[in-house]
């Protein structure tokens, strides 16, 4: 696979000794796998490399090696560095608290796979036709000749399955069944991480899902579903897949309000076919890819609700 930006970003690798990884706020199997795998490869050519988080890193990912290492923004930093490699962001705001290490000089490496990326580093390997940011790494690391050890592929592996939601969303190709395949080969266990990453809801995490399906409703005629978690079913986590489960039949579009704070939302939204959910995110200040996107919003529950809402249909009516 051709990668784009290849030489700049050897170049980035060579030149730094000191290196700050970070993804997204509220960062996911990719995010966190990605930066993990690039942070011990870094580590492995005897360069000092931490990956630093907006909030740190969530429990729910303690089952990946290294995932105890990973610091929170708040903290001290680890030691000081120019060289700041930032996976799965489509713009640099979304980094969160981590921003305080951009410093004037700091160079930036942007690894992604969102088509609205903004290419803000100074070397910037982007393609949204790989599924996962974790998927651009293993090319990037093949194509330097580096060698891909049973840790670092069991993050990458965990990465792609996460983003691919265990190889059924649409940005899974032919190509993603090969690196999968190479990852495997690599002595993983992939029945394992598959049951790490998909099968360990708690009680509390179970009830929540139960409140979130009974809140269930259809709008625009059937066209999309929405569902809510408020401030205190919330206080269970954040269920990335619960979203899913508005997709029932003759549903083009879910929506899952997340109330984070009182009154303040993060949204989720998954579609099939004929809506590009990126671009009703896009309008609130959010993003991410056609079929599966999120955005913020600050209101109460109607008001938010219906904002979606009108924005679906307008879609919906194109």
């Amino acid at each position: 696979m051709e990668i784009p930006d290849l030489q700049a970003a050897r170049l980035f690798l060579e030149q730094g000794d000191g290196f700050i990884l970070t993804s997204h706020i509220n960062s996911d199997g990719d995010g966190i796998g990605g930066c993990l795998a690039l942070c011990g490869l870094l580590i492995s050519m005897g360069k000092k490399a931490t990956v630093v988080l907006d909030g740190g890193a969530d429990d729910y990912y303690d089952f990946m090696e290294g995932w105890n290492t990973i610091q929170a923004a708040a903290d001290p930093p680890p030691h000081r560095s120019d060289f700041l490699i930032v996976l799965d962001c489509p713009t640099l705001d979304r980094i969160g608290d981590t921003q305080a290490y951009v410093q004037d000089g700091t160079r930036i490496l942007n690894i992604d796979h969102h088509r609205d990326n903004l290419r803000f580093g100074e070397a910037n390997l982007i393609s949204d036709d790989v599924s996962s940011t974790c998927e651009m790494i293993y090319h990037l690391m093949k194509a330097l000749e580096l060698q891909v050890d049973a840790a670092t592929a069991a993050h990458l592996y965990t990465g792609i399955l996460y983003d691919t939601g265990g190889f059924r969303y649409s940005l899974t190709k032919p190509s993603t069944f090969d690196v999968a395949a190479a990852l495997v080969r690599c002595d993983i266990r992939l029945d394992w991480l598959a049951a790490q990453l998909f099968d360990r809801r708690d009680f509390s995490q179970v009830k929540q899902l139960g409140h979130a399906i009974a809140s269930l409703e259809l709008y625009l005629d059937g066209c999309a579903a929405v569902l809510v978690l408020d401030h205190e079913q919330m206080q269970a986590g954040d269920p990335e897949d619960v979203v899913n489960y508005g997709l029932v039949r003759g549903v083009e579009v879910s929506v899952l309000l997340k109330e984070e704070e009182p009154g303040e939302f993060r949204i989720s939204l998954r579609s099939r076919d004929r809506i590009d959910v990126s671009q009703i995110a896009g309008r609130f200040g959010g993003g991410g890819h056609a079929k599966a996107s999120g955005c913020h919003l600050v209101g109460d529950r109607e008001s938010v609700r219906q904002q979606l809402l009108d924005a679906i249909a307008e879609q919906l009516n194109e």
